[in-house]
């Protein structure tokens, strides 16, 4: 009785009204890790750790409500041992079946340094912390399994690991006190060795005095279940994205076109963090709102760590009258900790060409940008031609069309159509009926297999219109040097046409409608393989 009474004190504590405001501050965290070749695993985590502190005192003095920390952001790469990690697994409660307060009870958490820090820097700063971490679970062998522990209890000892243990991909959710409110699963694993799949595939949500969200992680992003299950309940209005993405062609695979796309279709604000290791591809965080799209971002290979800041609606539906502006502030935080303000746009450090299929790998150092290919041999191509015309393809009976006016037309840019399912890496079929006009080149005789970043072409107008047979379609509108365009330039009625005016004569990069048939997706490898 005393622990249930104990635990409403915490909950009801955890839930003020912020003054009856209809909005909340939002911070998001690329970090920049620590290089993984100079010190050992527990000074790389330390050091990690250093960082998100760094970033969480800026984030308090300016008002942050929730705060979002990359995926894997405490686990630098280290290329002699990719899953060197592991050995700092920790086992993570489950919120729904004990109370866990890893910053209080110091004592039952002392072998959880991570957890403990996470919670503390929650409590310290009196915001809600999504981070991410590796909870390990040692196999449990039962007669009967239940929903708390089917990820990691086996009917039969021989399902079990070798070693008796699974490791699992966590996004953890911490309260404004420190208390655990939220464990996540990993469901769809990229290339991770040594991490399991869970069994359990039910969605996770939080609450918090202004709002409803639910978690996922990365590449968790492109399958259907946070959509049908997890977005579309009526009460959610914010998913909470740890990432650690990296960079594909076409453009519809870039991380922060993809996440603006994503929050505006689905109708969730969204608030994502990246890890910044752009020789790997890896770049890309911002917040977003549902009806407004993006409220803050940040897509450069600089080679340096960025918090963002922005104030979101609650809702989902609707911008609130009372709400004067949405706030937004970027700030630096360099190796030494030394935090700058950024006024203005950020820029960009991008050179004209990205991929490795052209470029061949990185070299060491990290602002060496890499972009990575998805297979687009399945997309109809046509080159532009003239400064205005009208193309139709049609595709495994998809088709599209683009009508278009511009200034000049000095540069490549191809109309690609595609009704057919995306090959991802030879290990799924995503299905998949798209239409985009891009900035590209031919590539060893091929259409459009070098992505450019950098266009100098002004088009004045363009309407692309397809006949989809999903509600999941996605609107993508890039300027040149991989900007999202100004809202207010481009339109999507949420069925079949994008439409896109030129308001301010910048050159346009990309532009596409990437309809999602998730019934149609086809696994073909039971994980991901390099």
């Amino acid at each position: 009785m005393i622990k249930l009474l104990f635990l409403f004190v915490i909950l009801y504590i955890s839930f003020p009204v912020l003054n009856g405001l209809d909005y909340y501050t939002a911070g998001v965290f690329e970090i920049k890790q620590a290089n993984g070749q100079l010190y050992s695993g527990s000074e790389i985590i330390k050091k990690n750790l250093d960082k998100y502190f760094v970033a969480a005192e800026v984030a308090e003095k300016n008002n942050v409500d929730i705060m979002v920390y990359a995926e894997e952001g405490l686990f630098s790469e280290i290329e002699a041992n990719e899953t060197w990690f592991i050995d700092y697994a920790e086992n993570v409660p489950d919120p729904r079946r004990e109370f866990a307060n890893p910053c209080v009870q110091t004592d039952k958490f002392q072998n959880s340094p991570i957890l403990r820090n996470l919670s503390c820097l929650a409590k310290a700063h009196n915001f809600y912390v999504v981070a991410d971490l590796i909870d390990v679970k040692y196999c449990e062998v039962r007669f009967m399994c239940d929903k708390y522990n089917t990820d990691y209890c086996r009917t039969n000892p021989k399902d079990c690991p070798i070693d008796g243990k699974f490791n699992f991909n966590t996004l953890v959710v911490f309260n404004r006190q420190g208390l655990l409110v939220a464990r996540y699963h990993k469901r769809h694993l990229f290339f991770e060795p040594g991490i399991d799949f869970p069994t359990d595939f039910n969605n996770v949500y939080f609450e918090t005095e202004f709002g409803k969200f639910t978690v996922d992680i990365c590449f968790d992003l492109l399958f259907s279940e946070v959509f049908v299950k997890g977005a579309e309940s009526s009460d959610v209005t914010g998913l909470a994205f740890p990432t650690w993405w990296f960079d594909h062609t076409p453009f519809f695979y870039f991380a922060t076109p993809y996440q603006q796309a994503w929050s505006m279709t689905n109708k969730v604000n969204l608030l994502a963090a990246n890890v910044h290791n752009p020789r790997l591809g890896s770049l890309g965080s911002g917040i977003y709102s549902s009806i407004k799209g993006t409220l803050i971002y940040t897509h450069n290979p600089d080679g340096l760590s960025k918090l963002l800041i922005s104030k979101v609606q609650n809702s989902a539906e609707y911008i609130p009258q009372d709400m004067p502006s949405f706030d937004s502030k970027f700030f630096y935080i360099s190796d030494d900790d030394t935090v700058t303000e950024l006024k203005g746009e950020e820029p960009r450090n991008f050179r004209s060409e990205c991929g490795d299929n052209v470029l061949g790998n990185a070299s060491k150092k990290i602002t060496d940008y890499r972009c990575h290919q998805t297979e687009v041999q399945q997309y109809t191509f046509m080159k532009l031609v003239g400064i205005r015309g009208n193309i139709n393809i049609c595709s495994n009976g998809f088709c599209c069309s683009l009508n278009y006016t511009a200034e000049s037309m000095d540069e490549t840019f191809y109309f690609g159509v595609s009704g057919n399912p995306l090959n991802f890496y030879e290990s799924i079929l995503f299905g998949v009926q798209s239409c985009f006009l891009a900035r590209c080149e031919p590539f060893n005789g091929k259409d459009c297999r070098n992505y450019i970043l950098k266009s100098s072409t002004i088009f004045r107008s363009v309407e692309i219109q397809g006949t989809f047979d999903t509600k999941y379609i996605y609107p993508f509108a890039i300027n040149s040097d991989v900007r999202l365009t100004d809202k207010d330039e481009w339109h999507f009625d949420s069925k079949s046409r994008l439409i896109y005016q030129n308001l301010r004569r910048k050159p346009l990069l990309f532009l596409c409608l990437y309809g999602r048939l998730y019934d149609k997706d086809q696994q073909l490898k039971s994980r991901l393989e390099q």
